[in-house]
């Protein structure tokens, strides 16, 4: 069994993905119980958000000689991801628990409603999704059109983590633009 510090080197010296397995192999246990702990994201995006966290920190060692240095630095890494990650979804948490739900309005509250006021144009979204990458933009259509993550990524050759995660920065893109929060 290789330390720590002997599958980063190898890693780094050869780009053998092999390696990299291996250490991810040895830190399953960290990866796993910070995982379980993001319970907003699912278990699978939280992994693969660990093991990029990983990947990151592996990349940035310059020397591998000290095993606790590495050690010590990769867990560092996972954890300041994880800290990003908890940090992000008490954010949004927050935002969702202060959010008013038009179906709780009682129907007095409701005649004050402008249907041409509060709705979302097509032409506000189109805007808004032309400031977005291309790829953003053909995830939004099919997405528009039912697919699901998975025949997405399928479809077009990604992960279903990084349509995930690609469905999440479009989704906020909506939410934080200015005209369209406006209507909101």
């Amino acid at each position: 069994m290789h330390t720590i510090s002997s599958l980063i080197r190898k890693y780094l010296d050869t780009g053998n993905e092999d390696y990299f397995e291996q250490l991810l192999e040895q830190f399953s246990p960290l990866i796993t119980a910070y995982a379980k702990k993001l319970y907003y994201l699912e278990y699978e995006d939280s992994v693969q958000e660990l093991r990029i966290a990983i990947y990151e920190a592996i990349r940035k060692i310059t020397t591998a000689d000290d095993e606790f240095a590495c050690i010590s630095y990769i867990k560092k890494s996972v954890v300041n991801k994880f800290t990003k990650l908890y940090h992000e979804s008490v954010i949004n948490q927050n935002i969702l628990a202060n959010s008013v739900s038009l179906e709780n309005t009682d129907n007095r509250n409701q005649q004050h409603y402008n249907e041409a006021d509060t709705c979302i144009t097509r032409i506000d979204l189109e805007n808004t999704l032309k400031k977005r990458p291309p790829i953003e933009r053909k995830i939004f259509h099919l997405l528009m059109q039912g697919y699901s993550d998975q025949e997405i990524a399928i479809a077009l050759g990604y992960t279903r983590q990084y349509v995930n995660r690609l469905k999440k920065r479009i989704w906020n893109s909506i939410v934080n633009d200015k005209s369209i929060c406006r209507l909101l």
